[in-house]
Protein backbone atom coordinates (compact mmCIF):
# COMPACT_ATOMS: atom_id res chain seq x y z
CA UNK A 1 0.00 0.00 0.00
CA UNK A 2 1.76 3.07 -1.24
CA UNK A 3 1.33 6.61 -0.06
CA UNK A 4 0.01 9.27 -2.40
CA UNK A 5 0.85 12.89 -3.02
CA UNK A 6 -1.41 15.30 -4.85
CA UNK A 7 -0.95 18.08 -7.37
CA UNK A 8 -3.81 20.56 -7.34
CA UNK A 9 -4.35 22.39 -10.58
CA UNK A 10 -4.61 26.11 -10.04
CA UNK A 11 -4.29 25.87 -6.27
CA UNK A 12 -1.48 26.79 -3.95
CA UNK A 13 0.10 25.83 -1.72
CA UNK A 14 0.65 22.15 -2.51
CA UNK A 15 -1.27 19.74 -0.28
CA UNK A 16 -0.42 16.11 0.28
CA UNK A 17 -2.96 13.35 0.81
CA UNK A 18 -2.13 9.90 2.13
CA UNK A 19 -3.86 6.77 0.90
CA UNK A 20 -5.84 6.67 4.14
CA UNK A 21 -7.36 10.02 3.32
CA UNK A 22 -5.31 12.00 5.85
CA UNK A 23 -3.78 15.20 4.56
CA UNK A 24 -0.05 15.38 5.12
CA UNK A 25 1.94 18.51 5.71
CA UNK A 26 -1.03 20.91 5.84
CA UNK A 27 -1.58 21.46 9.53
CA UNK A 28 -4.88 20.09 10.86
CA UNK A 29 -6.17 17.03 9.10
CA UNK A 30 -9.47 17.35 7.29
CA UNK A 31 -11.57 14.88 5.35
CA UNK A 32 -12.75 15.51 1.85
CA UNK A 33 -15.86 17.68 1.68
CA UNK A 34 -16.91 17.11 -1.92
CA UNK A 35 -18.66 13.79 -1.29
CA UNK A 36 -22.21 13.31 -0.09
CA UNK A 37 -23.09 11.43 3.06
CA UNK A 38 -23.78 7.77 2.34
CA UNK A 39 -26.53 7.05 4.84
CA UNK A 40 -27.11 3.68 3.19
CA UNK A 41 -23.53 2.61 3.93
CA UNK A 42 -23.92 3.79 7.53
CA UNK A 43 -27.12 1.79 7.83
CA UNK A 44 -25.56 -1.38 6.39
CA UNK A 45 -22.67 -1.09 8.84
CA UNK A 46 -25.04 -0.87 11.82
CA UNK A 47 -28.19 -2.51 10.44
CA UNK A 48 -28.78 -4.90 13.33
CA UNK A 49 -28.43 -2.24 16.02
CA UNK A 50 -30.55 0.27 14.08
CA UNK A 51 -33.32 -2.26 13.45
CA UNK A 52 -33.48 -3.39 17.05
CA UNK A 53 -33.68 0.21 18.33
CA UNK A 54 -36.47 0.87 15.82
CA UNK A 55 -38.39 -2.20 17.00
CA UNK A 56 -37.89 -1.11 20.60
CA UNK A 57 -39.39 2.27 19.81
CA UNK A 58 -42.31 0.56 18.10
CA UNK A 59 -43.02 -1.28 21.35
CA UNK A 60 -42.76 2.04 23.17
CA UNK A 61 -45.39 3.51 20.84
CA UNK A 62 -47.69 0.56 21.46
CA UNK A 63 -47.40 1.13 25.20
CA UNK A 64 -48.38 4.79 24.82
CA UNK A 65 -51.36 4.32 22.49
CA UNK A 66 -53.18 1.25 23.86
CA UNK A 67 -54.81 3.10 26.78
CA UNK A 68 -56.94 5.41 24.63
CA UNK A 69 -59.16 2.81 22.91
CA UNK A 70 -59.28 0.49 25.94
CA UNK A 71 -60.25 3.19 28.45
CA UNK A 72 -63.99 2.37 28.56
CA UNK A 73 -63.41 -1.38 28.92
CA UNK A 74 -60.82 -0.87 31.64
CA UNK A 75 -63.32 1.34 33.45
CA UNK A 76 -65.90 -1.45 33.41
CA UNK A 77 -63.22 -3.94 34.48
CA UNK A 78 -62.16 -1.86 37.50
CA UNK A 79 -65.65 -0.48 38.30
CA UNK A 80 -64.39 3.08 37.79
CA UNK A 81 -66.11 6.00 36.09
CA UNK A 82 -64.55 8.07 33.33
CA UNK A 83 -63.42 10.82 35.69
CA UNK A 84 -61.45 8.31 37.76
CA UNK A 85 -60.06 6.59 34.67
CA UNK A 86 -58.45 9.83 33.45
CA UNK A 87 -55.77 9.21 36.09
CA UNK A 88 -54.40 6.26 34.13
CA UNK A 89 -52.96 8.61 31.50
CA UNK A 90 -51.40 10.83 34.14
CA UNK A 91 -49.72 8.13 36.21
CA UNK A 92 -48.32 6.29 33.18
CA UNK A 93 -46.86 9.45 31.62
CA UNK A 94 -45.59 10.69 34.98
CA UNK A 95 -43.71 7.44 35.58
CA UNK A 96 -42.43 7.53 32.00
CA UNK A 97 -40.84 10.86 32.85
CA UNK A 98 -39.39 9.48 36.09
CA UNK A 99 -38.10 6.46 34.20
CA UNK A 100 -36.34 8.74 31.73
CA UNK A 101 -34.72 10.70 34.58
CA UNK A 102 -33.52 7.57 36.35
CA UNK A 103 -32.32 6.00 33.09
CA UNK A 104 -30.25 9.07 32.24
CA UNK A 105 -28.74 9.08 35.73
CA UNK A 106 -28.04 5.34 35.87
CA UNK A 107 -26.69 5.13 32.31
CA UNK A 108 -24.19 7.91 32.86
CA UNK A 109 -22.83 6.46 36.10
CA UNK A 110 -23.64 2.90 37.10
CA UNK A 111 -25.54 0.77 34.59
CA UNK A 112 -24.55 0.20 30.94
CA UNK A 113 -27.14 1.33 28.42
CA UNK A 114 -27.67 -2.15 26.96
CA UNK A 115 -28.49 -3.54 30.42
CA UNK A 116 -31.12 -0.85 31.00
CA UNK A 117 -32.52 -1.54 27.55
CA UNK A 118 -32.92 -5.23 28.37
CA UNK A 119 -34.49 -4.42 31.76
CA UNK A 120 -37.03 -2.09 30.16
CA UNK A 121 -37.92 -4.54 27.41
CA UNK A 122 -38.34 -7.34 29.94
CA UNK A 123 -40.72 -5.35 32.11
CA UNK A 124 -43.04 -4.13 29.35
CA UNK A 125 -44.63 -7.49 28.36
CA UNK A 126 -44.90 -8.57 31.99
CA UNK A 127 -46.91 -5.49 32.95
CA UNK A 128 -49.01 -5.81 29.78
CA UNK A 129 -50.00 -9.39 30.72
CA UNK A 130 -50.94 -8.24 34.24
CA UNK A 131 -53.51 -5.63 33.09
CA UNK A 132 -56.45 -8.08 32.72
CA UNK A 133 -55.84 -9.27 36.30
CA UNK A 134 -56.35 -5.75 37.73
CA UNK A 135 -59.94 -5.66 39.09
CA UNK A 136 -59.48 -2.55 41.21
CA UNK A 137 -58.42 0.89 39.98
CA UNK A 138 -55.53 1.06 42.49
CA UNK A 139 -54.09 -2.19 41.12
CA UNK A 140 -54.33 -0.89 37.56
CA UNK A 141 -52.66 2.41 38.49
CA UNK A 142 -49.76 0.66 40.21
CA UNK A 143 -49.27 -1.66 37.25
CA UNK A 144 -49.31 1.27 34.81
CA UNK A 145 -46.84 3.17 36.98
CA UNK A 146 -44.40 0.27 36.76
CA UNK A 147 -45.02 0.02 33.01
CA UNK A 148 -44.38 3.76 32.67
CA UNK A 149 -41.01 3.43 34.39
CA UNK A 150 -39.95 0.71 31.96
CA UNK A 151 -41.20 2.82 29.04
CA UNK A 152 -39.13 5.78 30.24
CA UNK A 153 -35.99 3.64 30.35
CA UNK A 154 -36.61 2.38 26.82
CA UNK A 155 -37.30 5.90 25.53
CA UNK A 156 -34.13 7.45 26.98
CA UNK A 157 -31.75 4.60 26.19
CA UNK A 158 -32.93 4.06 22.60
CA UNK A 159 -32.54 7.76 21.76
CA UNK A 160 -29.12 7.87 23.41
CA UNK A 161 -27.83 4.78 21.61
CA UNK A 162 -28.86 6.12 18.23
CA UNK A 163 -27.27 9.54 18.86
CA UNK A 164 -24.03 8.04 20.12
CA UNK A 165 -23.89 5.72 17.14
CA UNK A 166 -24.16 8.31 14.37
CA UNK A 167 -23.39 11.68 16.00
CA UNK A 168 -24.07 14.50 13.50
CA UNK A 169 -25.30 12.02 10.86
CA UNK A 170 -28.10 10.80 13.12
CA UNK A 171 -31.05 12.67 11.55
CA UNK A 172 -32.49 10.00 9.19
CA UNK A 173 -31.92 7.25 11.73
CA UNK A 174 -33.74 9.17 14.46
CA UNK A 175 -36.56 9.77 12.00
CA UNK A 176 -36.71 6.04 11.22
CA UNK A 177 -36.76 5.12 14.90
CA UNK A 178 -39.55 7.60 15.64
CA UNK A 179 -41.45 6.32 12.60
CA UNK A 180 -41.63 2.96 14.33
CA UNK A 181 -43.04 4.76 17.38
CA UNK A 182 -45.84 6.12 15.20
CA UNK A 183 -46.30 2.71 13.59
CA UNK A 184 -46.63 1.05 16.99
CA UNK A 185 -49.07 3.73 18.14
CA UNK A 186 -51.12 3.16 14.97
CA UNK A 187 -51.13 -0.65 15.20
CA UNK A 188 -51.95 -0.87 18.90
CA UNK A 189 -55.53 0.51 18.69
CA UNK A 190 -56.14 -1.51 15.52
CA UNK A 191 -55.20 -4.73 17.33
CA UNK A 192 -57.31 -3.91 20.37
CA UNK A 193 -60.40 -2.60 18.56
CA UNK A 194 -62.04 -5.97 17.56
CA UNK A 195 -61.95 -7.22 21.15
CA UNK A 196 -63.43 -4.16 22.88
CA UNK A 197 -67.00 -3.60 24.03
CA UNK A 198 -66.38 0.18 23.99
CA UNK A 199 -69.24 1.11 26.34
CA UNK A 200 -68.87 3.81 28.99
CA UNK A 201 -69.94 2.25 32.29
CA UNK A 202 -69.83 5.57 34.16
CA UNK A 203 -73.65 6.04 34.23
CA UNK A 204 -74.13 2.54 35.62
CA UNK A 205 -71.40 3.04 38.23
CA UNK A 206 -72.44 6.50 39.51
CA UNK A 207 -76.08 6.51 38.56
CA UNK A 208 -77.68 9.07 36.28
CA UNK A 209 -80.63 11.38 35.94
CA UNK A 210 -83.21 11.41 33.16
CA UNK A 211 -84.74 14.79 32.41
CA UNK A 212 -87.90 14.73 30.28
CA UNK A 213 -88.29 17.18 27.35
CA UNK A 214 -89.69 20.61 28.13
CA UNK A 215 -92.82 20.05 26.09
CA UNK A 216 -93.74 16.79 27.85
CA UNK A 217 -96.58 16.60 30.36
CA UNK A 218 -94.43 15.52 33.29
CA UNK A 219 -91.55 17.87 34.08
CA UNK A 220 -89.96 15.97 36.96
CA UNK A 221 -86.50 14.40 36.63
CA UNK A 222 -86.00 10.71 37.32
CA UNK A 223 -82.85 9.51 39.11
CA UNK A 224 -81.50 6.07 38.23
CA UNK A 225 -79.41 4.39 40.93
CA UNK A 226 -76.07 2.65 40.23
CA UNK A 227 -76.47 -0.72 38.53
CA UNK A 228 -73.56 -3.04 39.47
CA UNK A 229 -75.14 -5.98 37.64
CA UNK A 230 -74.97 -4.10 34.36
CA UNK A 231 -71.32 -3.24 35.05
CA UNK A 232 -70.49 -6.91 35.75
CA UNK A 233 -72.24 -8.00 32.60
CA UNK A 234 -70.34 -5.44 30.53
CA UNK A 235 -67.07 -6.62 32.09
CA UNK A 236 -67.78 -10.21 31.06
CA UNK A 237 -68.89 -9.24 27.56
CA UNK A 238 -65.62 -7.41 26.93
CA UNK A 239 -62.78 -9.45 25.43
CA UNK A 240 -60.08 -6.88 26.14
CA UNK A 241 -57.91 -9.52 27.83
CA UNK A 242 -57.31 -11.11 24.43
CA UNK A 243 -56.09 -7.77 23.11
CA UNK A 244 -53.63 -7.39 25.99
CA UNK A 245 -52.44 -10.97 25.45
CA UNK A 246 -51.71 -10.27 21.76
CA UNK A 247 -49.91 -7.00 22.55
CA UNK A 248 -47.84 -8.67 25.27
CA UNK A 249 -46.93 -11.55 22.95
CA UNK A 250 -45.62 -9.12 20.33
CA UNK A 251 -43.57 -7.41 23.02
CA UNK A 252 -42.07 -10.73 24.14
CA UNK A 253 -40.94 -11.56 20.61
CA UNK A 254 -39.24 -8.16 20.25
CA UNK A 255 -37.66 -8.58 23.69
CA UNK A 256 -35.95 -11.83 22.64
CA UNK A 257 -34.69 -10.09 19.49
CA UNK A 258 -33.23 -7.35 21.71
CA UNK A 259 -31.46 -9.97 23.84
CA UNK A 260 -29.88 -11.55 20.76
CA UNK A 261 -28.69 -8.27 19.21
CA UNK A 262 -27.31 -6.96 22.51
CA UNK A 263 -25.39 -10.23 22.93
CA UNK A 264 -23.99 -9.83 19.40
CA UNK A 265 -23.02 -6.21 20.11
CA UNK A 266 -21.20 -7.27 23.23
CA UNK A 267 -19.49 -10.11 21.38
CA UNK A 268 -18.32 -7.76 18.62
CA UNK A 269 -17.33 -5.01 21.07
CA UNK A 270 -19.62 -2.32 19.65
CA UNK A 271 -21.85 -1.50 22.61
CA UNK A 272 -23.10 2.08 22.35
CA UNK A 273 -23.01 3.38 25.88
CA UNK A 274 -21.76 6.54 27.60
CA UNK A 275 -20.37 4.60 30.54
CA UNK A 276 -16.64 4.43 31.03
CA UNK A 277 -16.41 0.75 30.19
CA UNK A 278 -13.32 -0.03 28.09
CA UNK A 279 -15.45 -2.12 25.73
CA UNK A 280 -17.41 0.90 24.49
CA UNK A 281 -16.70 1.57 20.85
CA UNK A 282 -18.43 3.36 18.04
CA UNK A 283 -18.98 2.18 14.50
CA UNK A 284 -17.18 -1.05 15.26
CA UNK A 285 -13.76 0.60 15.60
CA UNK A 286 -12.22 0.99 19.05
CA UNK A 287 -11.99 4.63 20.06
CA UNK A 288 -13.72 5.99 16.97
CA UNK A 289 -17.11 7.44 16.08
CA UNK A 290 -19.10 6.69 12.97
CA UNK A 291 -17.22 9.29 10.96
CA UNK A 292 -13.83 7.92 12.01
CA UNK A 293 -12.98 10.67 14.50
CA UNK A 294 -11.63 9.96 17.96
CA UNK A 295 -14.27 9.11 20.53
CA UNK A 296 -13.95 10.60 23.98
CA UNK A 297 -15.85 8.72 26.62
CA UNK A 298 -17.58 10.98 29.07
CA UNK A 299 -18.40 10.48 32.69
CA UNK A 300 -17.98 13.10 35.35
CA UNK A 301 -16.87 16.70 35.09
CA UNK A 302 -13.43 15.95 33.61
CA UNK A 303 -14.71 14.31 30.45
CA UNK A 304 -17.70 16.68 30.32
CA UNK A 305 -15.44 19.57 29.41
CA UNK A 306 -13.47 17.37 26.99
CA UNK A 307 -16.53 16.13 25.15
CA UNK A 308 -18.21 19.47 24.54
CA UNK A 309 -16.68 22.16 22.35
CA UNK A 310 -19.17 24.93 23.17
CA UNK A 311 -19.02 26.83 26.42
CA UNK A 312 -21.15 25.66 29.33
CA UNK A 313 -23.46 28.66 28.87
CA UNK A 314 -24.22 27.63 25.28
CA UNK A 315 -24.89 24.05 26.38
CA UNK A 316 -27.35 25.12 29.07
CA UNK A 317 -29.23 27.56 26.84
CA UNK A 318 -29.47 25.21 23.84
CA UNK A 319 -30.49 22.26 26.02
CA UNK A 320 -33.14 24.39 27.74
CA UNK A 321 -34.57 25.66 24.44
CA UNK A 322 -34.67 22.16 22.93
CA UNK A 323 -36.26 20.74 26.07
CA UNK A 324 -38.91 23.48 25.98
CA UNK A 325 -39.56 22.67 22.32
CA UNK A 326 -39.97 18.95 23.02
CA UNK A 327 -42.27 19.82 25.93
CA UNK A 328 -44.56 21.66 23.53
CA UNK A 329 -44.33 19.20 20.62
CA UNK A 330 -45.09 16.11 22.70
CA UNK A 331 -47.67 18.05 24.72
CA UNK A 332 -49.62 18.87 21.55
CA UNK A 333 -49.29 15.28 20.35
CA UNK A 334 -50.62 13.81 23.58
CA UNK A 335 -53.39 16.39 24.04
CA UNK A 336 -54.68 16.15 20.49
CA UNK A 337 -54.62 12.35 20.42
CA UNK A 338 -56.48 12.14 23.76
CA UNK A 339 -59.16 14.77 23.19
CA UNK A 340 -59.84 15.03 19.45
CA UNK A 341 -62.68 12.51 19.59
CA UNK A 342 -64.26 14.12 22.66
CA UNK A 343 -64.05 17.49 20.92
CA UNK A 344 -65.50 16.17 17.67
CA UNK A 345 -68.35 14.37 19.45
CA UNK A 346 -69.44 17.54 21.23
CA UNK A 347 -68.69 20.22 18.64
CA UNK A 348 -68.69 18.72 15.12
CA UNK A 349 -71.88 18.34 13.10
CA UNK A 350 -73.09 14.91 11.86
CA UNK A 351 -70.34 12.88 13.52
CA UNK A 352 -71.38 9.35 14.42
CA UNK A 353 -70.14 7.55 17.53
CA UNK A 354 -68.55 4.78 15.48
CA UNK A 355 -66.24 7.34 13.83
CA UNK A 356 -64.17 7.74 16.99
CA UNK A 357 -61.69 5.02 16.06
CA UNK A 358 -61.55 6.32 12.48
CA UNK A 359 -60.75 9.84 13.68
CA UNK A 360 -57.99 8.57 15.95
CA UNK A 361 -56.57 6.58 13.05
CA UNK A 362 -56.65 9.76 10.94
CA UNK A 363 -54.18 11.20 13.44
CA UNK A 364 -51.92 8.21 14.08
CA UNK A 365 -51.89 6.97 10.46
CA UNK A 366 -50.50 10.22 8.94
CA UNK A 367 -48.32 10.48 12.05
CA UNK A 368 -46.58 7.20 11.16
CA UNK A 369 -46.54 8.10 7.46
CA UNK A 370 -44.96 11.48 8.21
CA UNK A 371 -42.11 9.86 10.10
CA UNK A 372 -41.52 7.45 7.22
CA UNK A 373 -41.39 10.37 4.76
CA UNK A 374 -39.06 12.22 7.12
CA UNK A 375 -36.55 9.36 6.92
CA UNK A 376 -36.15 10.04 3.20
CA UNK A 377 -36.30 13.83 3.42
CA UNK A 378 -33.71 13.97 6.20
CA UNK A 379 -31.09 12.52 3.82
CA UNK A 380 -31.55 15.54 1.54
CA UNK A 381 -32.84 18.41 3.70
CA UNK A 382 -31.32 20.06 6.75
CA UNK A 383 -32.92 19.57 10.17
CA UNK A 384 -33.44 23.33 10.55
CA UNK A 385 -35.44 23.58 7.31
CA UNK A 386 -37.51 20.47 8.08
CA UNK A 387 -38.45 21.78 11.52
CA UNK A 388 -39.50 25.13 10.07
CA UNK A 389 -41.78 23.32 7.59
CA UNK A 390 -43.24 21.22 10.39
CA UNK A 391 -44.08 24.27 12.48
CA UNK A 392 -45.64 26.03 9.51
CA UNK A 393 -47.76 22.99 8.60
CA UNK A 394 -49.00 22.52 12.18
CA UNK A 395 -49.94 26.20 12.41
CA UNK A 396 -51.97 26.05 9.18
CA UNK A 397 -53.67 22.75 10.13
CA UNK A 398 -54.77 24.01 13.56
CA UNK A 399 -55.82 27.40 12.20
CA UNK A 400 -57.96 25.68 9.56
CA UNK A 401 -59.61 23.45 12.16
CA UNK A 402 -60.15 26.40 14.49
CA UNK A 403 -61.79 28.57 11.82
CA UNK A 404 -64.14 25.80 10.59
CA UNK A 405 -64.60 24.33 14.06
CA UNK A 406 -67.98 22.72 13.42
CA UNK A 407 -67.16 21.27 10.00
CA UNK A 408 -66.82 17.51 9.77
CA UNK A 409 -64.60 17.76 6.68
CA UNK A 410 -62.35 20.40 8.30
CA UNK A 411 -61.74 18.32 11.41
CA UNK A 412 -60.74 15.31 9.31
CA UNK A 413 -58.44 17.36 7.08
CA UNK A 414 -56.95 19.24 10.02
CA UNK A 415 -56.39 16.03 12.00
CA UNK A 416 -54.64 14.30 9.11
CA UNK A 417 -52.48 17.35 8.36
CA UNK A 418 -51.55 17.88 12.01
CA UNK A 419 -50.53 14.23 12.41
CA UNK A 420 -48.42 14.46 9.25
CA UNK A 421 -46.54 17.63 10.18
CA UNK A 422 -46.32 16.95 13.92
CA UNK A 423 -44.86 13.48 13.41
CA UNK A 424 -41.19 14.31 12.86
CA UNK A 425 -40.86 17.42 15.03
CA UNK A 426 -39.36 15.76 18.11
CA UNK A 427 -36.64 13.69 16.35
CA UNK A 428 -35.85 16.64 14.05
CA UNK A 429 -35.43 18.95 17.05
CA UNK A 430 -33.06 16.45 18.68
CA UNK A 431 -31.09 16.09 15.44
CA UNK A 432 -30.90 19.89 15.13
CA UNK A 433 -29.57 20.12 18.67
CA UNK A 434 -26.84 17.60 17.79
CA UNK A 435 -25.68 20.10 15.14
CA UNK A 436 -25.18 22.72 17.87
CA UNK A 437 -23.82 20.68 20.81
CA UNK A 438 -22.73 17.08 21.38
CA UNK A 439 -25.44 15.19 23.23
CA UNK A 440 -24.63 12.85 26.10
CA UNK A 441 -26.70 10.86 28.62
CA UNK A 442 -27.65 13.74 30.97
CA UNK A 443 -28.69 15.97 28.07
CA UNK A 444 -30.65 13.15 26.42
CA UNK A 445 -32.37 12.43 29.71
CA UNK A 446 -33.21 16.12 30.18
CA UNK A 447 -34.80 16.38 26.74
CA UNK A 448 -36.74 13.13 27.11
CA UNK A 449 -37.91 14.16 30.58
CA UNK A 450 -39.28 17.49 29.35
CA UNK A 451 -40.97 15.71 26.45
CA UNK A 452 -42.61 13.30 28.91
CA UNK A 453 -43.50 16.26 31.15
CA UNK A 454 -45.29 17.88 28.21
CA UNK A 455 -47.18 14.65 27.56
CA UNK A 456 -48.21 14.62 31.23
CA UNK A 457 -49.08 18.26 31.92
CA UNK A 458 -50.65 19.44 28.67
CA UNK A 459 -53.53 16.91 28.67
CA UNK A 460 -54.33 17.95 32.25
CA UNK A 461 -54.48 21.60 31.18
CA UNK A 462 -56.59 20.72 28.15
CA UNK A 463 -58.96 18.63 30.29
CA UNK A 464 -59.58 21.52 32.68
CA UNK A 465 -60.06 23.98 29.80
CA UNK A 466 -62.39 21.52 28.12
CA UNK A 467 -64.72 21.55 31.13
CA UNK A 468 -64.49 25.22 32.12
CA UNK A 469 -64.14 27.03 28.77
CA UNK A 470 -65.76 24.62 26.34
CA UNK A 471 -64.50 22.24 23.64
CA UNK A 472 -63.18 24.99 21.34
CA UNK A 473 -60.59 25.93 23.99
CA UNK A 474 -58.89 22.62 23.17
CA UNK A 475 -58.01 23.80 19.65
CA UNK A 476 -57.16 27.32 20.87
CA UNK A 477 -54.69 25.89 23.38
CA UNK A 478 -52.96 23.72 20.77
CA UNK A 479 -52.71 26.63 18.31
CA UNK A 480 -51.25 28.93 20.99
CA UNK A 481 -48.62 26.34 21.93
CA UNK A 482 -47.58 26.01 18.25
CA UNK A 483 -47.13 29.79 17.95
CA UNK A 484 -44.95 29.78 21.08
CA UNK A 485 -43.02 26.88 19.53
CA UNK A 486 -42.26 29.02 16.47
CA UNK A 487 -40.79 31.74 18.70
CA UNK A 488 -38.67 29.18 20.61
CA UNK A 489 -37.44 27.73 17.30
CA UNK A 490 -36.26 31.16 16.11
CA UNK A 491 -34.44 31.74 19.41
CA UNK A 492 -32.85 28.26 19.21
CA UNK A 493 -31.54 28.98 15.70
CA UNK A 494 -30.10 32.34 16.77
CA UNK A 495 -28.25 30.84 19.72
CA UNK A 496 -27.27 27.57 18.03
CA UNK A 497 -25.80 29.11 14.88
CA UNK A 498 -23.24 30.91 17.05
CA UNK A 499 -22.02 27.71 18.72
CA UNK A 500 -18.53 26.46 17.97
CA UNK A 501 -19.65 23.05 16.78
CA UNK A 502 -22.17 24.48 14.31
CA UNK A 503 -19.62 26.86 12.81
CA UNK A 504 -17.14 24.01 12.33
CA UNK A 505 -19.51 21.33 11.02
CA UNK A 506 -22.45 23.06 9.35
CA UNK A 507 -23.14 23.13 5.63
CA UNK A 508 -23.47 26.24 3.54
CA UNK A 509 -27.18 25.78 2.78
CA UNK A 510 -30.12 26.24 5.15
CA UNK A 511 -32.28 23.98 2.99
CA UNK A 512 -30.08 21.27 1.48
CA UNK A 513 -27.82 18.72 3.12
CA UNK A 514 -25.08 18.98 0.51
CA UNK A 515 -21.95 17.66 2.22
CA UNK A 516 -20.91 15.54 5.17
CA UNK A 517 -19.99 17.37 8.34
CA UNK A 518 -16.21 17.66 8.74
CA UNK A 519 -14.58 15.83 11.58
CA UNK A 520 -15.51 17.57 14.79
CA UNK A 521 -13.02 20.18 15.92
CA UNK A 522 -11.21 20.46 12.58
CA UNK A 523 -11.30 23.11 9.92
CA UNK A 524 -11.78 22.48 6.25
CA UNK A 525 -10.06 25.13 4.19
CA UNK A 526 -9.07 23.16 1.08
CA UNK A 527 -10.59 24.44 -2.12
CA UNK A 528 -12.71 21.97 -4.07
CA UNK A 529 -10.51 21.86 -7.13
CA UNK A 530 -9.48 19.15 -9.55
CA UNK A 531 -7.04 16.75 -7.94
CA UNK A 532 -4.68 14.35 -9.65
CA UNK A 533 -3.22 11.43 -7.68
CA UNK A 534 0.24 10.00 -8.27
CA UNK A 535 1.74 7.03 -6.53
CA UNK A 536 5.33 6.91 -5.26
CA UNK A 537 6.23 4.76 -8.27
CA UNK A 538 4.94 7.47 -10.63
CA UNK A 539 7.06 10.05 -8.85
CA UNK A 540 10.16 7.91 -9.19
CA UNK A 541 9.51 7.43 -12.92
CA UNK A 542 8.83 11.13 -13.43
CA UNK A 543 11.51 13.25 -11.75
CA UNK A 544 10.05 16.44 -13.23
CA UNK A 545 6.81 15.92 -11.34
CA UNK A 546 8.68 15.48 -8.06
CA UNK A 547 10.79 18.55 -8.77
CA UNK A 548 7.70 20.62 -9.55
CA UNK A 549 6.00 19.42 -6.37
CA UNK A 550 9.01 20.48 -4.31
CA UNK A 551 9.10 23.87 -5.97
CA UNK A 552 5.39 24.47 -5.33
CA UNK A 553 5.55 23.37 -1.70
CA UNK A 554 9.14 23.80 -0.42
CA UNK A 555 9.75 22.13 2.87
CA UNK A 556 6.49 20.12 2.67
CA UNK A 557 6.52 16.33 3.00
CA UNK A 558 5.74 14.42 -0.17
CA UNK A 559 4.55 10.92 -0.95
CA UNK A 560 6.16 8.85 1.76
CA UNK A 561 6.26 11.74 4.22
CA UNK A 562 9.93 12.68 3.81
CA UNK A 563 10.83 16.29 3.20
CA UNK A 564 12.99 17.34 0.25
CA UNK A 565 15.94 17.67 2.68
CA UNK A 566 15.82 13.95 3.28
Amino acid sequence: MGDYSTVQEGAAPQTEVASSGVILGSGDASPSTDEKISFWKLFKKHKLSVLVDCLVFGIFGMGVAFLGPTLFDLGCQTNSDLKQMNWVFFVQLLMTMIGSISAGYLTGRFVPAHILLCIGMTGLPITMFLIPACRVLAELLINLMVMGWFMGCVDCVANLRMILRFDTNVTPFLQAMHFFYGLGAFISPMIASPFLLNIDCSPFIDGYTITPPEHSAGNQSVTINPQPKVVNRAMHLSHSKEAFFILGSIQIVITFIVYIVVWLEKKWGILYSPTSSPSVHHAGFPGQTADGSDFTEYSGSRSFTRYFRCGSKDIVIITALTSASLFMYDGIQSSYADYIYSYAEKNVDDLERSEGAVLNSCFWGPFALGRLIAVILSTRLSAAFMLSCNLGGCSIALLLTLIFKTSRVAVYIGTCALGLFLSSMSPTAMALTEQFISINAPITSCMVVFAALGETICPVIVGNLFVTAGPVSFLAFCFTVVIIGVAVYVLLMVVGRNSTKYRETSGVSFVWLTKPPPRFGENSEINNTNVKYYSNQDQENNPEMTSKSNEDAPGKPIGNGYSDGR
